[in-house]
């Protein structure tokens, strides 16, 4: 009996050590907590998302599509945790595609690093991020949660390229012999018309737009409700009145998009001119940066610096037109900003009959122009006062089906648009990165640490080794 109270005596504590272990651990669990340490906060999440989270008040699932095997996307995953552990109506979901293909086949999934935000009930909304950093996260929060459509309307009736293009649909033959159909293994093929904007309509849409075609002789509502309003490549001029319906829409602080061709005869030029900027009838040529064996199709790879254009790869404008200013009385009121522009070897050059000499030199292709506009009331340094934005491109052949997925011309035109329609509520954070502590020092502050650490500490280990070596020889 003594040996077992013996034994339990050691048991016991043993026993209460081991159970609070494991309630710890699982209030751990039930209880997720962290703390960065870094001195960036690279583990955290930042004020502005924090805000966005904070004024979320509908349940938002997110299904996160990323791959076990990569650090970057198991990051990204976490990152989404976070985002559900500050606001309970956020709900994260998580899969391999590669482990978990039916789900991926059932939410359009095909590749890793692809995010889904879903709202629910009637009016439920799905928007598709591309990307892990938390302005893509936060920013498809936005997206997914805004009040009422973001409709992009393209305008109709002047042979411009069509959004609601017709698509063909085909794939190919499985592997192996498997037969012709999508469930037996077949790959799906979409053929688009060339000329059209079905592709463009249907990245619009995966970002969570709603795209329509309007005709503006149907009447002063025709652009009611529009949040940007697309110029598509008009092949025929828009009428005054037409024209004058674009121009209240810009007035009332609206935001346009005007891709026109060259040589081509909008009947845009007083919309223009309000913006300050004028499409010239010339086509440019760039011998040193073009696409392919074309000098008529100027390629791009460096830009002005811009939201629009951060981290765009390199885009090319066949058959492109040349953007120049206009001195206007009202030039104060706008301003330019180049957002492609050529290498300084380019030309701009008339058709014949037209002997003009060619204007030799950097061309710009696309440009932003914001215009302020008078609002009763308010003072005209007042820094709040509305302005209306076009981005006008000297070509239209960029955005459409021919062209839209080849390197970075889709982006260019998606980046447009997402600036245009969000521009006053997305926002843009800045990634955080480890920073290492630097010391700054004098050139006499270096010399001494170099003396100190190079040559007084060994010497001093050294003489100590011999000291005690000399001692135990005594």
């Amino acid at each position: 009996m003594r040996r077992f109270l013996a034994r339990l005596k050691f048991l016991v504590p043993a026993a209460a050590l081991a159970t609070v272990a494991i309630a710890i651990n699982q209030w751990a669990l039930d209880h997720p907590l962290r703390w960065d340490m870094t001195s960036a906060g690279v583990y955290s999440i930042g004020p502005q998302t924090t805000r966005v989270l904070d004024a979320l008040h509908q349940p938002v699932t997110v299904t996160f599509f990323y791959d076990l095997r990569s650090k970057e996307m198991n990051d990204a995953r976490a990152l989404l945790e976070q985002y559900a552990a500050r606001n309970r109506q956020l709900t994260v979901r998580s899969f391999d595609p590669a482990l978990a293909p039916a789900e991926a086949m059932r939410q359009q999934v095909q590749f890793a690093g692809t995010a889904i935000f879903e709202t629910s009930g009637p009016e439920g909304r799905r928007v598709v991020v591309n990307g892990g950093s938390e302005a893509d996260f936060t920013n498809g929060l936005i997206r997914v949660t805004a009040k009422g459509d973001q409709i992009v309307c393209f305008t109709d009736g002047h042979v411009e390229a069509d959004p609601m293009s017709l698509k063909s649909h085909d794939h190919f033959e499985g592997d192996m012999g498997s037969g012709h159909s999508h469930s037996t293994g077949g790959r799906a093929l979409v053929v688009h018309e060339r000329h059209g904007m079905g592709m463009a309509r249907d990245a619009l849409q995966t970002l969570g737009y709603s795209v329509k075609a309007v005709t503006l002789v149907t009447g002063p509502s025709a652009l009611a409700g529009c949040i940007v309003v697309v110029i598509a490549g008009p092949q025929t001029a828009f009428v005054p009145a037409e024209v004058l319906q674009l121009q209240a829409f810009a007035a009332a602080g609206g935001r346009l998009i005007a891709l026109v061709d060259p040589f081509v005869d909008s009947g845009l030029g007083a919309l223009f001119a309000d913006f300050g900027v004028k499409l010239e009838h010339r086509l440019v040529l760039d011998d040193q940066s073009h696409y392919w064996t074309d000098a008529a199709t100027p390629a791009v790879s460096t830009y002005p610096r811009h939201k629009i254009t951060r981290n765009l790869a390199l885009t090319f404008f066949p058959g492109a037109a040349s953007l120049v200013p206009l001195r206007t009385s009202g030039a104060g009121e706008v301003r330019l900003t180049p957002l492609v522009q050529t290498s300084d070897t380019a030309r701009s050059e008339a058709l014949p009959p037209d002997t003009g000499k060619p204007d030799i030199g950097l061309q710009t292709l696309a440009v932003l122009a914001s215009r302020k506009l008078a609002l009763i009331g308010k003072t005209s340094d007042s820094a709040d006062d509305k302005r209306a934005e076009l981005v006008l491109v000297g070509d239209v052949d960029f955005a459409t089906n021919s062209f839209f997925h080849v390197l970075g011309n889709g982006a260019l035109f998606l980046n447009v648009v997402s600036y245009l329609a969000d521009q006053q509520q997305l926002i843009d954070i800045t990634p955080r990165k480890y920073e290492l502590p630097r010391v700054q020092m004098t050139n006499a502050q270096m010399r001494a640490t170099f003396v100190l650490s190079t040559v007084v500490l060994p010497l001093a280990a050294l003489a100590l080794s011999v000291f005690v070596w000399w001692r135990r020889r005594r």
